[in-house]
């Protein structure tokens, strides 16, 4: 049994292989998902699609109800444990609901606020009064809640939050400050608040309802997308909290923020697979009808490339959200005995699976911004027009690149958590770079006949090829790497990718073990991800190699691309053109999963 104080899981994917035992697909979801995504498809279906109105002001007014509705057919209690009323579900489950919720409508995003930012810190942090008082009421929609964490001079740096709560004489609090872009703010009953007890150099986290008073709004933010989603400034003058209304430990809110993120960076990566699948739909059916020199457009094949790199995006990322969920499931069975508690274990696990929750956050984010903006091209003038159905995914697929931490900012966190685990010893990062530097001059293996086993002997390369560049990096920079970010970027590229790389492979692999492995298709889509993944890494390794100015550094990297840097070959044109026919005979209509 593993326990919180043994073994360590999280990014080890760089120095150890992973049991396809382990593994997730979305192919494997079971008939009570089913029925749960069906019961989402019909809500959206009836309340959502086909009303313009939603994606205006007037859809905030509509929010409220929405809310009740989601309430009372338990969307709001997925990840809630039946003793508070909710469903218990994995994440797993959950992610498979986020993505079937999210076509890019304004209502998701408030959704995803009352339960993963609204309902998660009470749940994880609120005493017993808390949650009695507020919990139940949250579930049904009744209760809205806001997430005030941002500031305007206090974005990425959280902690630099002026918010200050004082205490009075009797222990209650008065908290006064200025919190901006705060999400479901001109509904919120309730405010999760983070400000700074005292003189404290850390923050504190309260749950502060809208009736204690000295809480004013600014007016909605006109913003470049998701106009039917609150988002306002909200302001505290002397606002009156009781002692009772502390969540969790003094000083301890910055924790409880960035755990909160933690599962709102994958639930992203999530959601950006719906808008994606949803704006490749529209791009595929676009290019059939839309006729240019006397033939259909989907004819040409500048028009098949961009399709089939969508498909392969939205494969890839399908991959990578579900690996990461189905490892922090079972982590989170695994340490509950330890911990004798379902939400605090599975805090724990999202905790000890940061960064792969980030590369999730980061891959799905732009996966998705290359889909919707490949999608406004496949349009044409059309695309750039408010009637086509694009203009509304480009617009509102913008924000996910820069809300539950900017891609740079997670790009950071990535690197940032790796090399800690690795000083730690969790992650044997350094026994993995003498390993791979004592057979750097041996020949590299060749590649199997066997196009799947070519490619598990292809993630095993990048892998050697990463753990040799990143511990150059290391050893150059040593202390200072966190202050050279153009370098921590590229590194957190070359994980980001080996991540993709390896979950899609994992992904094939799996469905070949499960008797579901469509050779002609899932092939191609090996193929073209696994050329796509390796373009980036090439572009990485590149850009790392240029930031030397000692050739010894750059002899080594250059070393281990001679020997590793190799693909297995393949018709890219071909391919892409294959998985471009199979995608049409769907007319977009994603089926591979």
């Amino acid at each position: 049994m593993v326990t919180t104080d043994q073994k360590k899981l999280g990014g080890k994917f760089l120095v150890e292989e992973t049991s396809s035992d382990t593994v997730y697909i979305p192919e494997m979801k079971s008939a009570e998902t089913s029925m749960m995504l069906e019961s989402a498809g019909q809500f959206l279906a009836t309340e959502l699609e086909g009303n313009p109105h939603l994606e205006t002001k007037e859809g905030i007014d509509a929010t409220p109800e929405l809310l009740k509705k989601c309430g009372d057919l338990g969307f709001l209690g997925l990840e809630v444990s039946e003793e508070y009323g909710g469903l218990n579900l994995s994440l797993k489950e959950v992610l498979h609901f986020v993505e079937a919720f999210s076509k890019g409508h304004s209502f998701a995003g408030a959704l995803g606020v009352q339960t993963s930012i609204g309902i998660a810190p009470l749940l994880l942090y609120g005493s017993p009064f808390l949650k009695d008082k507020y919990l139940s009421s949250m579930l049904a929609g009744e209760v809205i809640s806001a997430f005030a964490l941002t500031e305007p001079n206090a974005g990425s740096d959280a902690n630099a939050g002026t918010t200050k709560a004082l205490i009075d004489d009797a222990g209650n609090y008065s908290i006064s400050g200025q919190k901006a872009w705060i999400s479901n703010a001109g509904l919120a009953d309730i405010f999760i608040v983070f400000a700074k007890i005292e003189d404290d150099r850390n923050l504190s986290a309260f749950l502060v309802h809208k009736d204690f008073g000295g809480i004013t709004l600014g007016p909605e933010e006109q913003k470049m997308g998701l106009m039917g989603w609150s988002t306002r400034q909200v302001f505290f003058d002397q606002t009156k909290v009781p002692q009772s209304h502390l969540l969790g430990e003094r000083n301890k809110g910055l924790k409880i923020a960035l755990n909160t993120l933690n599962t709102g960076r994958i639930k992203l990566g999530a959601s950006c697979i719906g808008v994606s699948k949803l704006s490749m739909e529209h791009a595929v059916e676009y290019a059939m009808e839309r006729a240019q020199f006397g033939k259909p457009i989907i004819s040409y094949g500048a028009i098949r490339e961009k399709i089939a790199k969508m498909t392969t995006n939205i494969f890839t990322n399908e991959a990578v959200v579900y690996r990461a969920a189905a490892a922090i499931d079972s982590y989170t069975t695994a340490i509950n005995s330890d911990l004798q508690n379902g939400p605090v274990a599975k805090m724990e696990a999202l905790k000890e699976f940061s960064i792969e929750c980030a590369i999730a956050k980061v891959f799905g984010s732009e996966a998705q911004d290359t889909i919707v903006d490949e999608a406004v091209q496949i349009y044409g003038g059309m695309g750039f027009s408010a009637e086509s159905p694009v203009e509304r995914l480009y617009r509102g697929a913008r924000i996910s690149r820069i809300f539950e931490g900017t891609n740079e900012i997670n790009r950071l966190v990535i690197v940032k958590e790796f090399f800690k685990k690795g000083m730690k010893g969790e992650i044997d990062m350094f026994g993995a770079f003498a390993s791979v530097l004592d057979s750097i001059d041996d020949k590299a293996p060749e590649f199997s006949d066997d196009t799947l086993e070519a490619h598990q002997q292809f993630v095993k390369n990048m892998k050697a090829l990463t753990v040799v560049t990143a511990g150059i990096c290391a050893q150059k920079f040593m202390a200072e790497l966190e202050q050279e970010q153009e370098v921590v970027l590229n590194i957190a590229d070359l994980l980001i990718e080996l991540y993709a790389l390896e979950s899609t492979v994992m992904r094939v692999a799996k469905l070949r073990e499960l008797g579901k492995y469509e050779v002609q298709i899932h092939e191609a889509v090996l193929k073209a991800a696994t050329f796509e993944r390796f373009e980036k890494i090439a572009i990485a390794i590149k850009d790392l190699m240029a930031c030397f100015d000692s050739k010894e550094e750059i002899k080594v990297i250059a070393k281990a691309w001679k020997k590793f840097g190799r693909i297995p070959h393949l018709n890219i044109k071909n391919t892409r053109r294959e998985i471009c026919d199979f995608v049409k005979e769907s007319r977009g209509v994603y089926k591979l999963s």
